[in-house]
């Protein structure tokens, strides 16, 4: 991108001048980080060649890094810069090393280093820059979020974004009609093209090449916009994102893979794919988290949005980087042939063991065929989640072909009966999702690998089969009672030690006791529905007395259509690991407030406390209530008239949400708002975000 191609950077521009002129006066390191074709070099050059910063400075060097370098050699060209001496000199590299620190020692210098890949480099050459505080500074570019808060001294590292849609618009024009006007019939279909660029800019560049060569042209242009990856540069922006995928960890390359599978422009809900990697394992549960990260942080995956808590909810993969995995899929031959179940061909397990989904491509073959068994030639599935066959329902002939598949989602299918029968050979799931009008847990009782499970079901059977599936971790279905004389006493001696997530249960107070929860030893997230409270109208002295309701070690409880007691909330607070609780259809005896004061309960590790259609007028608390609170949602809660004035003392807030409730709630949080302003002097500290739909 040429400098005056440099649009939606420019406020960035201005950022960055100030930030190489201003004080620290000791040495500061100015870090650009963003995605290969962003654009960071782009802006480095534009601040690189300011006239105030050629003025500022008393030296200046560029130095191109890359994945591949050589020290000697970087070492040489900034002495070369520094110096103007153009002759190769043999010395050793230490001598080389001391010439260039001599050389910067006592003068405000500017070194560039673009494209630095790993902290390997940074290290390597970082003792040759003297700390004179004399204002010197170094500006890095990388793709690496983790090697810019590595060399961090003082400025926090610049994360470029994308551009917005109509800076898009601004730098296709701009690209094709070399300051020209853009002809009328293209003020509709030219916004469009740039769209689908998806603000980047080095697809925008290329694009607009090619837009050049029929400028007038509307029909060709929105040709264009619809297949904007097979009109760019297949070469250009391949290798660009070769050369980040050749940088992954090998455990990285096979899960950044799998997302390609997923539809163009899918947003991919972040808590299942973590789980679809752990069933493939690619991953550990442990680690899947930090491998998603790894991803984002080299701008390969995008987050699109994210809860409450700060937690990735949903992310996608740009075209460009889907289209870049499903070459490298076929060329590595990630995603295999699968054998029909009666085919005479041989059956290699390890080759069919990537099979995800259905793919979308299957609903003509399904239309042409009454059964899959008669299909000769192999069938080949990538992940598709949305997926439905219009007029059909009898899917089992099919499922007959996916004897070794890992992961099922099936949510968005509703299906017949029968389903059981057709799930007895699927024995190597670990992922199973399903859309049905009745379920028994012995139904599925024979998966053993069984990881998660997912069910929508009207009618909810559970019986003791549940404790013979040990490798249970989440198990998600839609309202179902869970008590001792169905499920305990059959199987007393199994204790299901990898369940981490278990909802969404209907349970009575008298199942909820220590000896219960033992079965779920490492249980994290509870959504529970407690029976037996709703019309009584005083329940103390009853069996809610006891002090261990809840499992110990929640971090995530969910309680919903309750009557909150103070049994309930004593028991509650005792949980010291609790991070985020989600309060839904609350109801109170006797008068509707909710007073923490009166009995002093401290929710110790709190992060995130959701309130929905929770029936209050009043609520009282203690800024040590919440001590660590960082967000606060509160929606549909028609009777609350007001937000606690304490939660202004906790530090920690950053975020109230208020969704169709009372103005007074919304003026209250305003009002919290503007106090935390004036205590700190700082009006980012705390963010208020009301609205009336969610």
């Amino acid at each position: 991108m040429e400098f005056e191609e440099l649009v939606g950077f420019r406020e960035y521009v201005n950022v960055m001048i100030r930030q190489l002129v201003r004080e620290p006066r000791d040495l500061d390191v100015i870090s650009i980080v963003g995605m290969a074709g962003q654009g960071k070099t782009a802006l480095t050059r534009k601040v690189y060649n300011n006239h105030y910063i050629v003025d500022h400075f008393d030296v200046r060097a560029w130095c191109s890094i890359s994945k591949i370098y050589n020290r000697r050699k970087l070492w040489l060209d900034i002495l070369k810069q520094i110096k103007g001496d153009k002759r190769d000199t043999v010395d050793d590299d230490y001598s080389i090393a001391d010439m260039l620190r001599k050389s910067l020692y006592g003068r405000r210098y500017l070194i560039i280093l673009d494209d630095i890949w790993e902290v390997r480099a940074w290290d390597d050459l970082r003792l040759c820059f003297p700390n004179t505080e004399n204002g010197s500074r170094i500006m890095v570019t990388t793709r690496d979020v983790h090697v810019a808060m590595h060399i961090k001294h003082h400025s926090d590292p610049c994360l470029l974004p994308f551009l917005k849609d109509e800076e898009s618009w601004e730098l296709l024009q701009k690209k094709v009609f070399q300051g020209e006007s853009c002809p009328l019939e293209l003020l509709n279909v030219g916004p469009l093209v740039a769209k689908k660029c998806n603000g980047f800019p080095i697809l925008i560049i290329m694009i607009a090449g090619i837009l050049s060569r029929k400028k007038e042209d509307p029909s060709f242009w929105l040709e264009v916009a619809y297949d904007i990856s097979s009109h760019a540069s297949v070469e250009d922006s391949m290798k660009m994102i070769q050369s980040s995928y050749d940088q992954l960890e090998d455990h990285l390359k096979p899960c950044l893979l799998y997302m390609g599978l997923f539809p163009k422009g899918y947003e991919i809900p972040v808590s299942d794919l973590l789980k679809w990697w752990i069933a493939e394992e690619f991953v550990l549960e442990e680690t899947s988290n930090s491998c998603l990260n790894d991803l984002v942080r080299r701008n390969l995956v995008m987050v699109s949005k994210r809860r409450a808590n700060g937690e990735m909810k949903y992310c996608i993969v740009l075209d460009q980087v889907r289209e870049f995995c499903l070459r490298k899929i076929k060329e590595e031959k990630f995603i295999e042939s699968i054998v029909p179940y009666n085919s005479c061909q041989p059956v290699d397990s390890d080759v069919q063991r990537l099979c995800m989904y259905i793919h979308d491509t299957m609903k003509t073959d399904y239309k042409e065929r009454e059964s899959f068994e008669q299909r000769q030639m192999p069938l080949e599935f990538i992940a598709h989640p949305k997926f439905g066959i219009s007029g059909r329902k009898n899917l089992f002939p099919l499922l007959n072909n996916l004897r070794l598949i890992r992961v099922l989602h099936l949510l968005d299918i509703y299906l017949e009966n029968s389903w059981a029968t057709a799930f007895q050979s699927l024995t190597q799931l670990r992922f199973l999702a399903i859309f049905v009008k009745a379920f028994d847990f012995k139904w599925v009782s024979h998966l053993l690998h069984l990881q998660t499970l997912r069910v929508r079901s009207s009618y909810i059977m559970i019986s003791p089969a549940i404790w013979k599936m040990e490798k249970l971790r989440h198990v998600d279905i839609s309202e179902f009672s869970i008590t001792l004389e169905e499920n305990f006493e059959e199987s007393s001696d199994i204790v299901l030690h990898n369940m981490k997530t278990l909802g969404m249960c209907y349970m009575s107070v008298a199942d909820m006791t220590p000896r219960f929860w033992g079965k779920f030893p490492n249980l994290e997230e509870l959504r529970l529905n407690i029976d037996e409270l709703g019309d009584v109208p005083n329940n103390s002295g009853s069996t809610l007395t006891c002090s261990d309701m809840f499992p110990s070690r929640l971090k995530v409880l969910s309680l919903s259509d309750i009557f909150l007691t103070e049994e309930i909330v004593s028991n509650i607070a005792r949980l010291k690991s609790l991070e985020t609780l989600k309060l839904s259809e609350i109801y109170f005896t006797g008068e509707k407030h909710w007073d923490l004061s009166v009995s002093d309960h401290k929710f110790e590790r709190l992060r995130v406390l959701k309130l929905h259609h929770v029936f209050m007028t009043q609520w009282i608390c203690s800024e040590e209530s919440f001590p660590l609170l960082e967000k606060l949602v509160i929606k549909s809660c028609s009777k609350l008239e007001g937000i606690p004035y304490s939660l202004v003392y906790i530090e920690t807030l950053q975020l109230i949400k208020v969704i169709d409730c009372s103005d007074s709630v919304g003026n209250s949080a305003l009002e919290l708002q503007k106090e935390v302003e004036e205590l700190t002097g700082d009006d980012e500290i705390l963010k208020v975000d009301i609205s009336k739909k969610d």
